[in-house]
């Protein structure tokens, strides 16, 4: 059998192909010093002003944050995780002067697969192993056959198997590979520009501003953060963090609204929600939280010239 020298190169968007963990990054306003302990767990050996926390998988975390300067009071708190989300909490003082952790923000987690070739002695496979993984769980393997009639280059995933049928051309050196790819078994797919599904809200057929809204589990839970906060401004701020990672209902962002005391904040929120919302034809809603009907008339206004 003559010798093949050939040189694959595929770029795949391994880390949607199995289930991510979350991260979380914790750090002092003040630069207070101090340890983290997760679910009984000590995170840093060594007391830091910024603490990220990698790889968690549980559904929440019971937290507590020591202080290096034992006078400070130390913090407990329950955090909740995001699947591929590295959330950040700030530490901070409230009116009372104690120090709190207030959720901050939150960005999807950017994966670089480890990738390792291993050519097979006998030259007509190779064999492309994707281990992000500690203990390749989820992995996925690319297998290229190639032999002077043809090959075939198939990617096993862990529910099945996905398949791109080539083609060798020896004397040429060439590869062509037919863009048709077949699925046994398995929901995943290996090709470019997917459309991501977008969420059918009950009842409602009309326009539509973003994807998937954010669960209700998780849109009350942000709720409660901005609830907390003492300061307006404060919370004008989490709130459009929020807003801005996250797809929202109109109904969401009304709840959201009434948690300003004054109609200015009330009217900033609301404008900037705008383009984070799903049912942005329901959004008629808020003007039931404003006071004046001048914010009504603004709100408008915006609207019309961000449609």
């Amino acid at each position: 059998m003559k010798k093949i020298t050939l040189i694959l190169i595929a770029t795949l968007s391994l880390s949607s192909l199995y289930a991510q963990p979350s991260n979380f990054i914790f750090f002092s306003e003040e630069g207070f010093p101090f340890y983290v302990i997760m679910n009984g767990v000590k995170q840093n050996q060594n007391s830091q002003t910024n603490v990220r926390v990698e790889n968690l998988t549980a559904p929440s975390y019971k937290t507590k944050i020591i202080f290096e300067d034992k006078t400070i009071p130390g913090i407990n708190k329950n955090v909740y995780t995001k699947p591929g989300i590295e959330i950040t909490y700030i530490i901070k003082k409230n009116r009372k002067s104690e120090n709190v952790l207030h959720y901050y923000t939150e960005n999807p987690i950017s994966y670089e697969p480890i990738v390792v070739v291993d050519e097979h002695e006998n030259d007509n496979v190779i064999v492309v192993r994707d281990e992000t993984n500690e203990n390749n769980s989820g992995g996925v393997h690319i297998d290229l056959n190639v032999n002077e009639n043809g090959g075939g280059l198939n990617v096993d995933t862990p529910d099945g198997n996905v398949s791109i049928n080539a083609n060798v051309d020896i004397n040429g050196g060439n590869l062509n590979y037919d863009e048709t790819i077949s699925e046994t078994e398995t929901n995943y797919y290996v090709e470019d520009n997917i459309e991501e599904p977008t969420y059918t809200m009950p009842g409602y057929s009309g326009e539509v501003g973003c994807r998937w809204p954010i669960e209700n589990r998780d849109f009350q839970r942000m709720k409660q953060t901005i609830t907390n906060t003492d300061f307006s401004s404060d919370k004008l701020k989490i709130a459009k963090q929020i807003a801005n990672s996250n797809c929202l209902t109109a109904q969401q962002v009304k709840e959201i609204v009434t948690l300003f005391d004054f109609e200015s904040g009330k009217l900033d929120f609301a404008k900037y929600a705008y383009t984070h919302t799903f049912d942005i034809g329901n959004y008629y809603i808020i003007n039931d939280v404003f006071e004046f009907s001048a914010s009504i008339d603004e709100l408008d206004k915006y609207i019309k010239n961000n449609r």
